[in-house]
């Protein structure tokens, strides 16, 4: 608990000790102390308040107040553990909730009580710990597990057939729990060209199946562990969600009721171009909202990410649910699907800012890319959105080759509109989307290339005194002074 002079308190009742045992009241309280993390790490802090958490156990009837200090707060103690920890475990769980931590902390309410569900998901937990240990030492994270996170992936591997042996538990929330475990961590690894990760979707799909449906999954935060971890592999390879959105998230990805809608040029000429065309564009309008009403990034929405979800995991579900390009290849098709692959790159830090992390978007960059190269498109009172997909395609993407691909087309975009100045092309890029203090200086790690491109756009023009356009240069064709 914060110790600021201006205290908060939340209570939780207790008749008994033994209360403490009851999953429901654990999970309560780490909420309650999630929440007070998360303020407590945007106030400044003595050394000493860094490194202890403060519970206050108050019996109602009684005004006594005892106070138990857990030396650094980094071990949850209101266990049990599925397991017997010795100290390299415990310093795992330590790193996932130590307060220089690297370790995600997105849903961390939610998938840290299905990692100590039972021995096989907890074994993944540390696998993960320890990959989130090794990107801290050393800049990356892995897309393989080290000898320590793979000793523990097999630990779990074991407990897991273990659980299969039983027929009775084969559709318990202890086998779904572990099979989420092993979704969320190839998920993290984000090595996709193999297929353990649709292997155990498919395992849970099944299974939930076979259990009647996900409305029979009762605990909340294994249902949102199970979206989640569906969400996370999709994500990484652009792929559509099967695992339904729990109501939670449905009720979170809506814009707050009668809150006015900010006036949007861009929303207007889309639904003038493409008025039956709204899949993407409903979506926009939401996402243009929510950051307009500040809901991204208070206090609030932080302390949900950590919980429950706030609205970045739905809105991404959303994008990842149609499928424009399964309509036709229509103009209209193929710039929604455009859009489409934009905004998820665009959404992209934002999640990491709300504590997602590792946020793997190279399919997403390659099917972006692809889209562009095949289709030659008149995008008209759109080309602003399409300078906007362009730019944070260029920001997100982290394949140099591909980067240059798309700060070729853009260069070739704005030379075609007759932009000189980059203070034009920010003001464009601006006026559709744009969060300050995420994206400020994004555009110094291209700008001069961009702007490179364009004056030899402009150079080749004057020579042949034909107006460049995007439509027909393609990029790498760019002739050189």
């Amino acid at each position: 608990m914060d110790r600021s002079t201006k205290r908060s308190f939340n209570f939780v009742n207790l008749k008994h000790p033994d209360d403490l045992k009851n999953e429901e009241t654990q999970l309560r309280i780490r909420r309650l102390a999630m929440t007070e993390v998360g303020k407590a790490r945007r106030k400044a802090k003595t050394k000493r308040e860094r490194n202890e958490i403060v519970l206050e156990f108050r019996n109602p009837a009684d005004q006594c107040v005892e106070i138990d200090c857990f030396g650094g707060g980094q071990i949850d103690p209101f266990g049990p553990y599925p397991i017997e920890l010795d100290e390299s475990a415990r310093a795992l769980i330590a790193n996932i909730f130590s307060q220089n931590t690297n370790h995600s902390s997105q849903l961390r309410g939610c998938w840290y009580p299905v990692g100590l569900s039972c021995a096989a998901a907890f074994h993944n937990m540390l696998s993960n710990s320890q990959n989130f240990i090794f990107q801290k030492h050393n800049g990356y994270f892995p897309s393989q597990d080290d000898a320590l996170a793979l000793t523990h992936h097999h630990k779990a591997l074991r407990h897991a057939s273990e659980l299969m042996k039983d027929p009775s538990k084969h559709q318990s929330d202890e086998t779904i729990g572990a099979v989420t475990s092993f979704m969320c961590h190839h998920a993290l690894l984000g090595n996709f060209p193999g297929d353990d990760w649709q292997k155990h979707r498919n395992a849970l799909i099944k299974m939930v199946g076979l259990r009647g449906g996900y409305d029979r999954i009762n605990k909340e935060h294994l249902r949102i562990t199970l979206t989640w971890a569906d969400l996370l592999g999709c994500f990484s390879q652009d792929l559509p969600p099967l695992v339904p959105m729990p109501r939670q998230w449905i009720t979170d990805t809506r814009s707050p009721p009668n809150s006015p809608r900010p006036y949007s040029p861009i929303s207007l000429a889309w639904k003038q171009q493409f008025p039956m065309q709204l899949d993407w564009i409903s979506i926009f309008d939401n996402i243009v909202q929510l950051i307009s009403l500040d809901r991204a990034f208070n206090e609030e929405q932080l302390v949900l990410a950590i919980t429950s979800g706030s609205w970045m995991e739905p809105t991404l579900y959303r994008l990842l649910a149609i499928r424009p390009l399964q309509l036709g290849n229509e103009r209209k098709h193929v710039i929604e699907e455009v859009l489409r692959l934009g905004t998820l790159l665009f959404l992209a830090p934002l999640w990491r800012v709300l504590g997602q992390t590792p946020v793997w978007t190279a399919a997403i960059s390659r099917n972006l890319l692809l889209v562009l190269m095949k289709n030659m498109t008149e995008w008209n009172e759109l080309r602003p959105l399409l300078i906007w997909v362009l730019y944070f395609a260029s920001v997100e993407t982290k394949d140099l080759a591909e980067r240059s691909q798309f700060v070729s087309m853009l260069g070739v975009l704005i030379s075609g509109m007759q932009l000189q100045e980059w203070d034009n092309v920010m003001q464009i890029i601006k006026s559709v989307l744009w969060v300050e203090n995420i994206f400020t200086g994004t555009d110094e790690l291209f700008r001069d290339e961009v702007m490179h491109i364009v004056h030899q756009c402009s150079m080749s023009s004057i020579l042949v005194d034909t107006p460049p356009s995007f439509l027909e240069e393609l990029p790498g064709e760019i002739a050189e002074d």
